[in-house]
């Protein structure tokens, strides 16, 4: 039914562009990320870029679909040992571990946006939705150091099967919702602010949390 949804939103864009209100951009930024309820996790920087259509159907009111390439994930550090593959019946003592892991989506945010004016030159856009994502890539990576100073390096395809048998596989669709504020002048350049929770459990009970800035250019 997803796919049905998005199908039939990018057939629309071509009948949509005919109207006055109608506008196209490209924005590219960068962002942090984290996931929920998993205990002490960092925030990871990340990017985020793509391109979108504008259709106001009223002078303030209107629609916002956009086509996003967007990093996602988490930076952790703690005590323990971090091990994937056959359960482990006496953990080692003595290691420390740091991890990075990034997950990579294709994402459709649609969003509900009103615009007002500051000045002849200036508008400002308040907008808010939902988005829905697909994982096509990543890395989850990191080092156990012992407390000799020796290392074990770790590396896995964030969305493989590689985890083992723990539950550690991250699934590959995520969706949630977003809000964001947009700054355009003069009607071309656009600076922009934007937050993701994520609603969909990815992995075990945690969720994707996003917050963003990105400029772009409409035409």
């Amino acid at each position: 039914m997803n796919k049905k949804i998005i199908v039939t939103v990018l057939l629309l864009f071509p009948a949509l562009y005919g109207y006055s209100q109608v506008s196209w951009n490209v924005k590219a930024g960068m962002n942090v990320s984290s996931i929920t309820n998993c205990g002490e996790v960092g925030m990871k920087p990340g990017y985020q870029f793509g391109a979108g259509m504008d259709y106001f159907f009223t002078d303030h009111w209107g629609i916002q679909p956009s086509l996003m390439l967007i990093s996602k994930g988490f930076k952790s550090t703690g005590t323990g040992y971090r091990h994937f593959g056959d359960p482990i019946e006496s953990p080692p003592s003595g290691w420390s571990f740091r991890e990075t892991q990034d997950r990579i989506y294709v994402e459709f945010p649609v969003m509900l946006a009103y615009r007002f004016n500051i000045s002849n030159t200036m508008k400002l856009v308040l907008n808010g939705g939902g988005y829905i994502g697909y994982g096509i890539g990543g890395k989850y990576k990191g080092t156990n150091t012992h407390e000799d100073g020796s290392e074990v390096n770790f590396s896995f395809s964030t969305f493989s099967p590689d985890f083992g048998p723990h539950g550690y596989e991250i699934e590959r669709l995520d969706f949630g919702i977003g809000a964001g504020t947009v700054l355009e002048f003069k009607n071309r350049y656009t600076i922009g602010l934007t937050g993701e929770w994520g609603l969909k459990e990815v992995s075990g009970w945690s969720k994707n949390q996003t917050y963003g800035i990105n400029v772009g250019y409409k035409f």
